[in-house]
């Protein structure tokens, strides 16, 4: 039976349907693939041995030499001549493998390099990752310790990249024009600079922290702005709606998926109010960064989220439609918290030619990949921070 999916176009970026796909039983994703080499130091050269210089008979012997070997040539039969070789047997046509680690070239294929740069990285890393909700938040790892050091990215997503999406940026502005003011924004603000009180001064967070992100953050980030879904939710809305299926998700998605905006304190100056008698501060400025846990963590109780199907030519949805709902012999999945998709494997086109299968890819294959090969490291991506001054200043009586 011929099966409806969606793929992306990536002319108008968004998702086509078209029909044609193929279950391909017995076959399953491989996590077989040996992680990726860790780089380690090349030995230097060694140094070139020096020529000797020639010595008195040299040239008398190497003739004698050269006699030796023609006369063992002359003496020497001829080899036996090889059998004829034994025509190999035919093999039957199978399906090529697909490895999990072939997922980010299928996303560089699909216009999706921050996304498939992030995930390489994850595959590097040592294991590392939190077994709660509450342990992500804290950036606890498995071990009951923080994340190590070499577990935050701060290079690789960027500000300027970030706000070229329009969505982004309307969460941007609405953080540093709306956010920052609310009434949450100030009660933050009060129990972060409530030590100060008493005290006239000015308070630079960035050099307290000694420019260290992580820091700022945990000590003086105070407000945030939510952007965007996960892929699966956004996979979930082109399940649910056909009015949703027009948007395909993009390298934001993939990259971050469901993110913040953080403003942290930039600058506040600290003074007494004679007439209040209490201590007032004035944020005049803020930090605005953004930061996102790269994980493949379920939520506890939940089924693992479904990320589409993958192959190494990049990635299709395929939906339980009405086509397909008439067969009862269809494994899909269907549950209060998950929207109904085929689970198997598909093929467009002749399965055994390389990138024709489809395979479905959830959060829980990762995991599955880091327990066999003990790598797979969770780590915590910080863009790059922007001083932006605030006027008026942020009040707050202390």
């Amino acid at each position: 039976m011929n099966l409806p999916y969606y793929k992306i176009n990536k002319l108008l970026w968004r998702w086509n349907k078209e029909e044609g796909a193929r279950i391909v039983r017995n076959i399953s994703l491989s996590l077989d693939g040996p992680p990726p080499a860790r780089e380690e130091a090349k030995p230097s050269p060694a140094a070139a041995p020096k020529k000797p210089r020639p010595q008195v008979g040299d040239g008398l012997l190497k003739m004698m030499e050269l006699h030796s070997r023609l006369k063992t040539w002359l003496e020497t039969p001829d080899p036996p001549r090889p059998p004829k070789p034994i025509k190999p047997v035919k093999l039957e046509k199978t399906v090529p493998p697909f490895d999990i680690q072939e997922i980010p070239a299928a996303m560089r294929k699909t216009y999706l390099p921050k996304s498939a740069a992030l995930m390489e990285r994850w595959f590097a890393g040592k294991i590392n990752y939190s077994p709660t909700d509450a342990d992500e938040s804290a950036e606890i790892n498995q071990d009951g310790e923080f994340y190590p050091p070499d577990f935050y990215d701060t290079t690789t997503i960027t500000l300027d990249w970030v706000l070229q999406f329009a969505r982004a940026k309307a969460k941007y502005d609405y953080l540093v024009k709306e956010a920052i003011r609310s009434p949450k924004a100030i009660e933050a603000l009060h129990d972060i600079l409530a030590p100060y009180q008493g005290q006239t001064t000015d308070i630079f967070p960035s050099d307290i922290c000694e420019g260290n992100p992580i820091s700022l953050h945990r000590h003086f980030q105070f407000q945030r702005a939510g952007v965007d879904g996960t892929l699966g939710q956004k996979i979930n809305l082109l399940l649910s709606d056909d009015l949703l299926r027009g948007g395909a998700p993009d390298d934001l998605t993939g990259a971050l998926g469901s993110f913040n905006f953080y403003a942290a304190i930039g600058h506040a100056r600290l003074s007494w109010d004679v007439n209040l008698r209490k201590t007032t501060a004035k944020v005049t400025g803020i930090w605005v960064y953004v930061k996102d846990n790269y994980t493949f963590t379920d939520k506890q109780g939940d089924r693992s989220e479904y990320l589409g199907h993958w192959s190494n030519d990049g990635v299709i949805v395929v939906p339980l439609d009405a086509v397909a709902a008439v067969s009862p012999y269809i494994p899909y999945v269907e549950s209060s918290l998950t929207l109904p998709y085929i689970d198997e494997s598909v093929a467009l086109g002749n399965p055994v030619i390389k990138g024709n299968v489809y395979y479905p890819i959830h959060n829980s294959d990762f995991r599955r990949w880091a327990i066999k090969h003990q790598r797979g490291g969770d780590f915590v991506v910080y863009s790059d921070r922007r001083f932006i001054p605030v006027a008026p200043p942020v009040k707050v009586y202390l």
